[in-house]
């Protein structure tokens, strides 16, 4: 049965949680075994819908609400998954109450509800009562409102209890929602979540260079080896240093650079030479010229043959610390002598048509023959003599070829389409 009240001074004498931000006040509590939601409404010329999305259970719903012209109006997108939709249209003398319930896979038809729940409306409040017996141990809620006597019969959002959504027409995504613990002792306890269950303060991002971090060497000199310059390593991300980060506020470690890319390091023992010199600036290489989307760099681990353990033992002590690690994705370009040993059966390009500049189904770009080419001809070397700075170190071998690209050429990974790419280019990616 839905209700119009003035809802007293009383409501300051129930057991309650409130929620206080940039937008409404919200407060949840118990009475008459019914979970009441009291927040501050925003105003309507005299006709509005209320809705009401609740998850009720671990069973799965849908982050996709209904949408039909007069009643639900445009999409509206919510960061869970909800599985009873309440409309609650408040007319000048009448009102109804509708429900959608998700079973099935799917949206049920719209059926009257007028005694799951009731509505007050106040002054500058306006009431939520909900049966608790219908709600479980806890729910997610999220409340927002429309007016249908505007956008025609699609209705506009006008007000929302997340204070990110932005009023207007159309589809709208609400990224925030309220966790509510029907069964804590003193009340209902209520956190605000958004769509990964985080809290909903701002994350906070520590950007950490794997490389860098923890390496005491104090010698360090300009193209140095790694034995000269030093390196630092997944284990050096201790205890303390996680505790401190966390202590300052982060919520995330964005580890930089941790796939492996291609190097001069020679690292035969466990099976991975050292890549080819023409291919590389800087004797440790370029974190962005990945070799293996699968594969972490054995430069970051104590011992090189169990680099996946070690990284993961990190990922570990980041999450007992509540840390959440972010790392690098870069789709579109690969080192130029890329190749998986973790995931062999994904080596790209293998059954790429090498004979067309573009193919859907290639996994790169293919220079045409020309005058210039075949062969690639890297920037690297010219009349006998190491161009790069890489090639001019001691003991590199450069000709300014790549054994792997004599017959045919693939387009940098800078969108240089030539045999001959200049310096400056991304030579060493496609």
């Amino acid at each position: 049965m839905l209700r119009f009240l003035l809802w007293a001074s009383t409501w300051l004498s129930l057991m309650s949680a409130a929620f206080a931000g940039d937008g409404p006040v919200v407060k949840f509590s118990i009475a008459q075994e019914k979970l009441q939601i009291e927040y501050r409404c925003h105003e309507a010329d005299g006709e509005r819908t209320v809705f009401v999305a609740l998850q009720t259970s671990t069973e799965a719903g849908s982050a996709v609400l209904p949408f039909a012209e007069d009643y639900e109006g445009s999409t509206v997108f919510l960061p869970f998954q909800a599985n009873k939709l309440y409309l609650l249209q408040v007319g000048r003398d009448t009102s109804r109450v509708w429900r959608r319930t998700w079973s099935e896979w799917k949206w049920s038809d719209r059926e009257e509800a007028a005694t799951d729940l009731e509505l007050g409306v106040g002054a500058d409040a306006c009431v939520i009562r909900l049966p608790l017996a219908s709600l479980g141990k806890s729910l997610k809620v999220a409340i927002y409102s429309k007016d249908f006597a505007q956008n025609k019969s699609w209705g506009r959002l006008f007000g929302a209890l997340d204070p990110l959504v932005q009023a207007g027409e159309g589809d709208k995504y609400i990224p925030h929602y309220f966790e509510v613990d029907l069964g804590a002792k003193d009340g209902p306890a209520v956190k605000t979540r958004g769509r990964l269950g985080q809290e909903a303060a701002r994350p906070r991002i520590y950007q950490l260079f794997v490389r860098l971090f923890g390496n005491l060497n104090q010698t360090r000199q300009p193209n140095g080896t790694m034995a000269q310059n030093g390196v630092g390593k997944f284990n050096d991300i201790n205890e303390a240093a996680l505790a401190s980060l966390k202590e300052l506020g982060f919520s995330h470690v964005w580890l930089t650079g941790v796939l492996q890319q291609a190097t001069g390091t020679d690292y035969s023992a466990i099976g991975q030479p050292a890549d080819d010199p023409d291919l590389l600036k800087g004797i440790a290489g370029s974190p962005y010229a990945i070799k293996d989307y699968f594969d972490v760099s054995p430069d970051y681990a104590v011992e090189p043959k169990n680099r996946l353990a070690e990284f993961k033992a990190l990922l570990a002590r980041m999450h007992a610390h509540q840390l959440k690690a972010l790392i690098d994705f870069v789709p579109n370009h690969v080192a130029r002598c890329y190749h998986s040993e973790i995931k062999p059966e994904l080596a790209f390009g293998e059954k790429d048509d090498r004979c067309v500049f573009f193919h859907p189904a290639n996994n790169f770009f293919y220079l045409e023959k020309d005058a210039d080419g075949p062969p690639l001809q890297l920037p690297t070397w010219k009349d006998g003599a190491p161009i790069s700075s890489t090639c001019k170190l001691e003991g590199m071998k450069c000709d300014g070829r790549f054994s792997d690209e004599t017959e045919f050429g693939r387009v940098t990974g800078n969108n240089v389409a030539s045999w001959k790419p200049a310096l400056g280019d991304w030579y060493e990616t496609i």
